[in-house]
């Protein structure tokens, strides 16, 4: 093989005049990694990428179809060798330019530049996501990468691409890829994972999810008073016109983020999922950068005005008048005072100690452990049952990983403590008709270290079903662990112990018998 030729930057190489290929009309060109097949139809002579960009097969042994179309034999994939593009599959194939001068065959090995590469890498991934073709995906994000697109910048694409498709804003995918990114670290081979299984959500979540209303057409003035009254209001497109005032204006969230608290701990509201929506926000905005910021307050905004308001409801209703009730001076009770009450006598409970944030708070994170320990495994295969009594292990791991998210806030600002732990103490109550003993012994952990390193690894490849089993696995042993660096002994180790058993029983996803039962009984009361 020749050196390149001079002039116009091509990489023009003479192959000589490949008997083989005069023989069989195909031949498999050798070069620096690659393989490269070369075709001889009645319409002419092309190149081609060896290697089936579905699974990597080589493309050499498929059937020219006709002159011009070549079918991968091993699934299908067939693609036209003027241009590479796939006319039964998705990806296309590289084509290289390739001529006859005289007897020799000259080949063009010139690379394609990184934005092309890029461009249409990004076309294939639009693809993929709409059509939640996770391999796809996964092949995207690789072709983005070798054209030096760093992953961090798919996610600022994919955040955006998220903001007109997601009816309920900021969710599950958003809080799962900051904990993703800080758990892979600089590992390139967990980083693909890491960002291969959030577009997968945010793909999934996409696919489910009405395209967003509206998004507002101008901008208001960024008024903290008025923003408050309109998420009360649930006026989202109100609610969002002030968020764009306040970009507008200059502001960054952590200028906004204490209105955005506010509301959120005047409120028992999202099952928890607020407050820990806004500390993912913040470290996602640390990872991704200030860019993102809009968007992903703009879809937090947006989920305040859309969540569930349980304060609302009858088992709540106390909630905000603890809200305004003094703090009370008795010691923080054990934890185990709080196993098996109700939720008002949870709450009673709590604010007679809510002198004493820090021990209360480390009581009420032990009795939410305690709950998990004890969650009677046998309640989520009931049937003949009302919609109330359905549970399953979501509904206890959001007592730990808002209880992190808890002390992140009022950390920062001690006003929110009485919020944040009352909040602690529904969970606490909702969740206590649902526990039996628990049985800390058989799932103490004994090696901290270990055991985070061995469950930490096994995210990465786990398979546990759909994304919302996954992110939440993911949440909880984040959460343990930086829970792990302020809470009590005692209580650590009932955290662990709790996390450990989570980890390791049956989490049933489907109920087949459950659903028929409870629809046939609420069209019933339809009239």
């Amino acid at each position: 093989m020749e050196k390149p030729e001079a002039g116009a930057g091509k990489d023009w190489k003479n192959l000589g005049q490949l008997a083989g290929l005069k023989e069989t009309g195909r031949h498999v060109l050798k070069f620096d990694g690659k393989q490269i097949a070369l075709l001889n139809t009645e319409a002419g002579l092309f190149a081609i990428n060896n290697r089936c960009p579905h699974e990597g097969y080589p493309l050499i042994e498929g059937t020219l179809n006709d002159s011009c179309t070549l079918a991968c034999n091993w699934h299908g994939w067939a693609f036209d060798l003027k241009s590479g593009e796939a006319l039964q599959g998705r990806d296309a194939v590289r084509t290289y330019p390739v001529e006859r001068r005289g007897d020799d065959i000259w080949i063009d090995l010139t690379p394609v530049p990184n934005t092309v590469r890029a461009a249409k890498a990004y076309d294939e991934l639009d693809e993929a996501m709409a059509e939640h073709d996770y391999e796809r995906i996964a092949r995207s994000l690789c072709r983005l990468d070798q054209a030096s697109v760093p992953y961090e910048e798919v996610a600022k694409r994919v955040i955006s691409w998220s903001l007109p498709r997601f009816e309920r804003g900021f969710g599950h995918a958003h809080a799962g890829l900051a904990d993703w990114i800080d758990l892979a670290g600089d590992d390139d081979d967990l980083r693909l994972v890491a960002f291969l299984e959030t577009f997968g959500n945010f793909s999934w979540d996409a696919l489910f999810s009405q395209p967003l209303e509206q998004l507002p057409a101008k901008a208001a003035p960024w008024d903290a008073t008025a923003f408050l009254k309109e998420l009360e209001a649930m006026n989202s497109l109100a609610v969002l016109g002030r968020v764009r005032g306040a970009f507008e204006a200059g502001l960054r969230f952590r200028d906004i983020k204490p209105a955005y608290l506010d509301f959120i701990f005047s409120h028992y509201a999202g099952f928890g999922h607020p407050a820990i929506y806004v500390a993912a926000l913040e470290r996602l905005s640390a990872s991704l950068g200030a860019e993102v910021e809009e968007t992903l307050a703009l879809q937090l905004a947006h989920y305040l005005c859309v969540a569930a308001r349980e304060d609302l409801i009858p088992e709540f209703r106390g909630f905000a008048d603890y809200l305004r009730v003094d703090a009370g001076t008795t010691a923080a009770p054990r934890a185990t005072e709080f196993v098996g009450t109700s939720v008002r006598n949870a709450m009673a409970l709590t604010a007679a100690s809510l002198r004493d944030p820090e021990g209360l708070y480390d009581a009420l994170l032990g009795a939410a452990a305690l709950n998990m320990l004890g969650f009677d495994l046998e309640l989520q295969h009931a049937v003949k049952q009302p919609i109330a009594r359905n549970i399953g292990w979501l509904d206890f791991t959001h007592a730990i990983t808002f209880a992190e998210a808890v002390h992140t806030h009022a950390s920062e600002n001690a006003g929110y403590w009485q919020s944040g732990l009352m909040q602690m103490a529904c969970f606490v109550g909702r969740n206590s008709s649902f526990v039996g003993e628990a049985d800390l012994d058989k799932w103490r952990v004994t090696d901290k270290p270990a055991f985070l390193a061995q469950q930490k690894a096994a995210l990465f490849n786990m398979d546990v079903g759909e994304y919302i089993y996954g992110v939440h696995r993911l949440k909880m042993v984040c959460a343990v662990e930086r829970l792990d660096r302020f809470v009590s002994e005692a209580t650590s180790e009932l955290v662990f112990a709790a996390l450990n058993r989570y980890l390791h029983t049956r989490l049933r996803q489907r109920h087949p018998a459950r659903a028929a039962y409870q629809a046939r009984q609420s069209v019933l009361r339809e009239g």
